[in-house]
């Protein structure tokens, strides 16, 4: 299978007051699946053993700031208040037709700014899963 580059990455946070695209000025981004174990480990037994619970998910992005009027600018800050639920969808491969794409229901974990001396201001933004990722195409 042939790889792809990031710069084919398309996202966007689908919420209450409409649709903002994250993968304009975007530097990074980062899904971490995890699920919860549950430890039976008992008796005799020499080593863990453990069962497999709830699934949970993390999604982190991260982009340089831009302009108010622009989606990596203030718009985007209204629309990544900490608390706000909605869905994010992300296609690896952009929205070609047939390409993958990945759907978590998550809430915002709110905009995190790195105000750096002489240098682009960074801003950064992590979801939590609330649901389960929906694997699918465009």
């Amino acid at each position: 299978m042939p790889g792809y580059i990031g710069t084919s990455l398309n996202i966007q946070w689908l919420y209450l007051a409409g649709t903002n695209v994250l993968s304009g000025d975007y530097l990074t981004a980062n899904y971490a699946p995890s699920v919860d174990m549950i430890d039976e480990t008992a008796g005799a037994d020499t080593n863990h053993l453990y069962l497999a619970a709830q699934k949970d998910g993390k999604f982190t992005a991260s982009g340089n700031l831009q302009g108010a009027a622009i989606a990596g600018g203030t718009i985007m800050g209204t629309a990544l208040v900490e608390g706000f639920f909605g869905t994010l969808v992300w296609s690896p491969e952009g929205t070609g037709a047939g390409k993958a794409k990945y759907t978590l229901p998550a809430f915002s974990q709110g905009l995190t700014f790195d105000y750096a001396y002489n240098d682009l201001v960074k801003w950064k933004c992590d979801f939590q899963a609330s649901g389960a990722r929906v694997d699918g195409t465009n």
